[in-house]
């Protein structure tokens, strides 16, 4: 999911909608230029109680070293609104194990607001 360790983050203060529900949950996102996609951390969405739909196919994850992660595969997606400064974007995630980071906006969400 990322290219490369770099030594400065580029943290975002968002808020995550579950379009079930209704509520709104605070995190910190990491915007990721490297990551081709945009991510959730599974264990989260299971607590914030966002629905997770099963892929037909299971997405290998590889480190920066070419080596599969530890993590295991992406077995499921999620959809949710991402809120950030009065603006409000439906997207789609991949779920995986993501550690200490909730949230990980990559070229997809960076494509779709290049302006």
């Amino acid at each position: 999911m990322r290219t490369y360790l770099f030594q400065k983050e580029i943290r975002l203060d968002v808020g995550v909608e579950n379009l079930a529900r209704g509520k709104v949950h605070s995190t910190s996102a990491l915007l990721d230029s490297g990551a081709n996609g945009i991510f959730i951390d599974q264990v989260w969405a299971e607590q914030i109680g966002l629905p997770l739909v099963k892929l037909e196919t299971s997405i290998p994850v590889y480190n920066v070293d070419g080596t599969l992660n530890a993590g295991g595969c992406i077995t499921h997606k999620c959809s949710f609104v991402v809120e950030y400064q009065g603006h409000r974007k439906r997207v789609t995630a991949e779920a995986t194990q993501l550690g200490k980071i909730n949230l990980i906006l990559g070229w997809t969400w960076l494509f779709k607001h290049k302006s």
